[in-house]
């Protein structure tokens, strides 16, 4: 009787202690309960970069951080290292990643195995959207004229992004095939980045180029150059409000240039509800809006559901496209 008694106690207490290790390390109901890595997928100072210190400073300013972020920079290598990393991290509710849409491009081109199964989605959190720009005295002052020069000829025009593959470069694919464009003959030129590039548009060497709306102020307001379509899919407010999107030009084109929030594979659901309601309080506070204008992002929440869709339908649109150019892995 002794015996069983004891046995019994040591199963309670196996027991007790497996639930508080699952709760120390894993995402039990006080999850969380220690500090969290937040790996940003760029070097400090990048978009990724900052993105995750403006989530750690909105969660901080808002007085809904429960528990400390440290912040681990992995750039390089398109985003790959520090995606590997995150997959290593297998169902660890305690690192997250901040990261783009190469969690698809990636792998789409070829570059990496790693695809959006190897990260869990938990909430976009902002966007960009992109714009093509012009210099002041160019020919050009609407987009449609473009369009129209290329319709006559697809090499008419010489575009430029500041890599390959990428949204920018989708902001010229899409709208040109739209118009029913060869969009394989359209000649795009890659520099190395957004100030590059605005620098050969500025020095005449090149008639067009595709990027984000927030690399195009600053020479917007110096008056040296025009704005003529955006990728967003309503009018822009503010100074924004007189460049048409590409619906309004009818031209069925939406592009968000989204960063957002992701987990290690196989996350534990409760960790995932966790992020789904801190994150959404979060976007509805006046700290986070302080935080959009101060970097010229826009609002684009979706929670962890809705996103996953988005990824997924968005990984098919960009995997068509850039097969139909020759740039997607057969």
């Amino acid at each position: 009787m002794k015996k069983i008694l004891f046995l019994g106690f040591l199963m309670t207490l196996v027991g007790i202690l497996t639930a508080c290790s699952e709760t120390s390390e894993g995402a039990g109901e006080d999850y969380p309960n220690q500090s969290i890595e937040l790996v940003a997928a760029g070097s400090p100072g990048g978009g990724l970069d900052t993105l995750a210190r403006a989530i750690d400073q909105g969660l901080q300013d808002a007085d809904l951080q429960n528990q400390p972020f440290v912040i681990e920079n992995k750039g390089g290598g398109g985003g790959n290292p520090a995606r590997a990393y995150i997959k290593e991290q297998d169902d660890d509710p305690y690192t997250l990643l901040t990261e783009s849409n190469r969690v698809y491009v990636n792998n789409i081109v070829g570059n990496t195995e790693l695809d959006i199964d190897d990260v869990t989605p938990l909430a976009r959190m902002a966007t960009e959207y992109l714009v093509w720009v012009v210099r002041e005295d160019s020919e050009y002052t609407e987009a449609t004229q473009i369009i129209e020069d290329l319709k006559e000829d697809p090499k008419a025009v010489q575009f430029g992004v500041g890599t390959v593959p990428s949204n920018d470069q989708m902001n010229i694919i899409r709208p040109v095939k739209a118009s029913g464009i060869d969009a394989s003959s359209v000649e795009i030129v890659a520099f190395d980045s957004g100030g590059d590039l605005m620098t050969q548009l500025l020095g005449g060497h090149i008639d067009v180029i595709s990027t984000g709306i927030s690399e195009a102020i600053e020479q917007r307001e110096a008056g040296k150059v025009r704005i003529l379509a955006v990728s967003s899919p309503e009018p822009l407010s503010g100074d924004f409000s007189d460049v048409p999107t590409w619906n309004s030009l009818g031209i069925d084109v939406e592009i968000l240039h989204w960063r957002g929030l992701f987990g290690p594979p196989n996350m534990p659901q409760s960790a995932i509800d966790y992020w789904d309601e801190k994150m959404s309080e979060l976007v509805e506070t006046e700290e986070w809006q302080a935080i959009l204008d101060k970097y010229k992002w826009f609002d684009a929440y979706a929670d962890s559901e809705t996103f996953k869709q988005a990824l997924e339908e968005e990984k098919q649109t960009m995997s068509d496209l850039l097969s139909e150019i020759g740039l997607a892995e057969e």
